[in-house]
């Protein structure tokens, strides 16, 4: 796996993409940071499989993230930090079909049927504890 500074991506990276930068999300990686954790293999809505999300690697997460924020100055908002299923739903494939993203609509499995609200709930969950973990006032 390669990586790379995470300022190379502050630029449009579609305009030369042959450049080196810090690829994360397709389409997604001008101008922005990327982070991930490891768990969810297999896992759906209803059912997180063997490697679900534990609460020690989401508050782990929100604390690198707002430490991310903070170096950056990045606003921890919901057009600057979000998760993978709320870009999905901002880019229109957003669902649990193959090719769409629901990563992390819900942090705990449910076996009701996935929703927006699911994705725009966790979305601010996250950014609030994100907040919580910053060294800027709210």
């Amino acid at each position: 796996m390669q990586s790379n500074d995470l300022t190379l991506n502050m630029r449009d990276v579609r305009d030369d993409p042959d450049r080196p930068y810090a690829a994360h999300t397709g389409g997604r990686n001008s101008y922005a940071a990327g982070l991930s954790i490891m768990g969810m293999r297999d896992a759906r809505p209803g059912d997180f499989g063997p490697y679900p999300l534990q609460p020690p690697a989401v508050d782990a997460l929100c604390a690198l993230a707002a430490q991310i924020a903070d170096f950056y100055a990045i606003p921890i908002d919901a057009d600057h930090i979000m998760t993978h299923a709320e870009a999905a739903l901002v880019d229109g494939y957003f669902g649990t079909a193959d090719d769409q993203r629901w990563d992390i609509a819900r942090l705990t499995p449910s076996p009701q049927p996935l929703t927006v609200q699911d994705a725009l709930e966790t979305g601010a969950r996250l950014r609030d504890a994100i907040q919580r973990a910053s060294n800027r006032s709210a």
